[in-house]
């Protein structure tokens, strides 16, 4: 008997070691767990402070998307080519009008007035990309949140531009419930301020349509260039100054569609007139070598330009003539940003994001 209660007791002595065990393995998940909660407790905002954030988020959207920023033209300051940020500089992406008199562009208004509706520009993004840190963190914010820019385009032969704090990273400290994002469509000018001329403007394409007045019309040793049943003449003038070809490069630039739109065009000056027509099928000319020919012992030259466009084919004929600052030209080239839809205003969707430090 004695025996057996002694391997009774071995039994119990079992049980109560695996329970006693239990117990603390229970207690010390319990102990890592609450741990756990409080530490993301400790994260999350109270409602009232996701509130303030909020306001900051959609304010800071309000502000950017509406004004041009403090001072006028901040974007030219010329320390920001070189990282050198003034405390003074709030960035603004809005675009003023500018006021125009005999064609040519003589100041900016002051007037809020002319800013333009839902219009960003894309200068400035550029800018601030490159400066996020000092323009958006320290100048707009003071430091006190994370936040992150982007702007996506809905045309997709365009690249998004993402800057500030990556929030997808996974050492990313913020909680996701933390986070505010603000979305909204608006228009972005990219490098349409170089374009001289829009071609497809046929307001669009109607019987009605009335090009300006063209030289070859009332020249009799030219060829009449009247619409017919088949196609469309679209003639248009424009004048270069000697002094512009060392500061600018002029361009004609097609959408990659023009290959297939069977359209002809024409290049001359008022004293050398052209009935040479040459098939449209480059996304990119350079006209510099043509204009200069004229330039040699000239200040200036009226310049036409002649596209003959089958009717058929008006959707597939966009093309622009643009003058890129010189400067401008290996920056387009390098970033592949040479081409027609960089010179189009564009729709995107400028995406802010907010996260409490």
């Amino acid at each position: 008997m004695m025996k057996n209660d002694i391997i009774k007791d071995q039994w119990g002595l079992l049980y109560s070691s695996e329970l006693l065990l239990s117990i603390i393995l229970l207690i010390f998940i319990i102990g890592v767990v609450a741990n756990l909660s409080d530490g993301l407790n400790e994260k999350m905002l109270s409602e009232e402070e996701f509130s303030s954030i909020e306001a900051i988020a959609i304010e800071s959207s309000d502000y950017l998307l509406n004004n041009p920023g403090n001072p006028e033209n901040w974007e030219d300051d010329d320390g920001l080519n070189n990282g050198i940020v003034s405390k003074n500089i709030i960035p603004g992406l809005a675009i003023k009008n500018k006021n125009i008199e005999n064609g040519e562009f003589y100041s900016e208004s002051a007037s809020d007035e002319m800013i333009m509706s839902n219009a960003i520009s894309y200068k400035k993004l550029i800018k601030i990309k490159n400066n996020y840190n000092s323009l958006v963190d320290g100048n707009l914010f003071n430091d006190s949140v994370y936040s992150s820019m982007a702007i996506y385009p809905l045309n997709s032969k365009i690249r998004p531009i993402i800057m500030g704090y990556d929030f997808d990273n996974e050492d990313d400290n913020v909680n996701d419930n933390n986070i505010v994002t603000v979305n909204r469509t608006v228009k972005c000018d990219f490098y349409s301020n170089f374009v001289v001329y829009n071609f497809n403007d046929f307001d669009l394409f109607g019987e009605n349509y009335e090009d300006e007045l063209c030289n070859h019309d009332s020249n009799p040793n030219l060829t009449n260039h009247g619409n017919d049943e088949k196609s469309i003449w679209l003639c248009k003038n424009f004048k270069v100054y000697k002094e512009s070809l060392n500061d600018y490069n002029y361009y004609l630039i097609s959408d990659e569609s023009i290959k297939n739109s069977d359209t002809y065009w024409i290049i001359e000056s008022l004293n050398r007139t052209s009935e040479n027509k040459e098939i449209l099928n480059q996304e990119v000319i350079d006209l510099n070598p043509f204009l200069m020919e004229d330039m040699e012992n000239s200040s200036g030259e009226i310049y036409s330009i002649h596209f003959n466009v089958p009717k058929n084919s008006v959707n597939d004929f966009k093309t622009v003539l643009v003058a890129i600052p010189k400067n401008m030209t290996d920056v387009l080239i390098s970033n592949d940003e040479f081409n027609y839809d960089y010179f189009r205003v564009q729709d995107v969707n400028f995406i802010l994001k907010i996260g409490y430090k």
